[in-house]
């Protein structure tokens, strides 16, 4: 998927809105801490675990989530979240075991899974209207004496769904009833926007509900919060009944995430808790969701307003065949604009008929000439042209 995204977006120049990263450098004080940090001669390993300064920062922002950490024994950086996640499935699985994830999921989960011996049990999210909801029920009914993990991505990527405190109850109970572990990923946790009315929203982490830290392994990283995506510096909140086991996989897959880098991402953790920053990036990133939300309305589509994260996923509806490769082929091409199809994120492709994620971390006046492109999709008639209906039947 990311690499026809790719391929469509250099052969045809278009706008590449399929591709989830920033087009735009991180805070400057992240950058300078790094290379003050390569030119001190900071340029070897650390310790396995992290450096501890960063460890130290870690323990200080989930304590002001209300949730306490022994940097020296319950967290661990990681080369970005995924091998957070990789190392935290490897912890919590034996071979045959189930573990449960919403659908729509991220396209590396499965893959994680099975690496880890583990079974994918995906429990679909549901549209309603102009959002994805959680169906707890489903959720419930999918548990069975296999099931050992609840893998929960909150906030969510590709819905933009973010867990209400009485969502993360429902779950919490769930895993507490059947003696289950959660693995979450919280990699959009200081992209939270509120609802479409404008109400402010505040990310909870279920390992702050009553009986859940001691089950609970979080997830998250740097690329996200701090726009610096290809320094895969991420981390793991454990608690020290499951950390050293988490802390020996992740020796044995990446002993350590790059040493200067880790020093920056202290540093704008820092900085951006003491100056607000983060707001001022909700703020920058709403109005962002917003223009790219109008531009696709405008041109037909049918997004989800998404409350978190930076991604949208539109309905093709009925102004782009609802083969999301072929739609996305026929935005590259004949609009100039390309999305990603969602095929990858579902355990049947076929429910991805119609579907395509979006990403508004792109600079302002990048989304709003999207949105102009697009716009000629609301003026051509719906058939789609010659070519376009031979390449979905399959004849080209």
């Amino acid at each position: 998927m990311y690499t026809q995204t790719d391929e469509l977006a250099t052969q045809y120049g278009s706008i590449n809105l399929g591709r989830g990263a920033p087009d735009f450098d991180g805070p400057p004080v992240v950058r300078h801490a790094a290379l003050t940090a390569m030119r001190s001669g900071l340029n070897q390993y650390s310790a396995s675990a992290g450096h501890p300064e960063l460890l130290r920062v870690l323990a200080e922002t989930a304590a002001s989530d209300g949730l306490d950490y022994d940097p020296g024994a319950e967290i661990t950086v990681t080369a970005g979240a995924t091998e957070a996640l990789a190392v935290a499935l490897e912890t919590l699985l034996k071979p045959g075991d189930e573990v449960l994830m919403l659908e729509p999921f991220y396209d590396s989960y499965p893959a994680l899974v099975l690496r880890a011996g583990g079974i994918p049990v995906p429990v679909p999210l549901v549209r309603h209207g102009s959002a994805y909801v959680l169906d707890v029920d489903a959720v419930a009914a999918a548990v069975t004496a296999r099931t050992k993990v609840l893998l929960l991505n909150t906030p969510h990527n590709p819905t933009g769904w973010s867990a209400s405190a009485d969502e993360l109850k429902a779950l919490a109970d769930i895993v507490l009833r059947h003696g289950l572990h959660v693995v979450c990923d919280e990699v959009y946790a200081e992209l939270v926007y509120g609802s479409v009315d404008g109400d402010e929203m505040r990310h909870p982490s279920i390992a702050s509900l009553p009986g859940l830290r001691e089950r609970t392994i979080v997830c998250s990283s740097a690329s996200k919060s701090l726009s610096v995506c290809g320094w895969r510096v991420g981390w793991a909140y454990a608690p020290r009944r499951l950390s050293s086991a988490l802390r020996h996989a992740h020796r044995m897959l990446s002993y350590c995430a790059p040493v200067p880098l880790q020093l920056g991402v202290a540093e704008g953790l820092t900085w951006a808790r003491e100056t607000g920053w983060f707001d001022q990036q909700r703020t920058v990133y709403r109005e962002r969701r917003d223009a790219l939300v109008s531009g696709l309305t405008a041109a037909g589509l049918r997004p989800v307003v998404p409350t978190s994260g930076y991604m949208v996923i539109a309905q093709t509806g009925t102004v782009l065949p609802h083969d999301p490769m072929v739609a996305n082929e026929v935005l590259a091409r004949d609009h100039g604009v390309t999305g990603l199809p969602l095929s990858g994120f579902f355990e049947n492709p076929e429910r991805a008929s119609g579907l395509l994620r979006f990403a508004f971390c792109k600079e302002l006046a990048v989304i709003e000439e999207a949105g102009r492109r697009l716009a000629a999709l609301s003026s051509t008639d719906a058939v789609p042209s010659e070519r376009s209906r031979k390449i979905h039947a399959g004849s080209e």
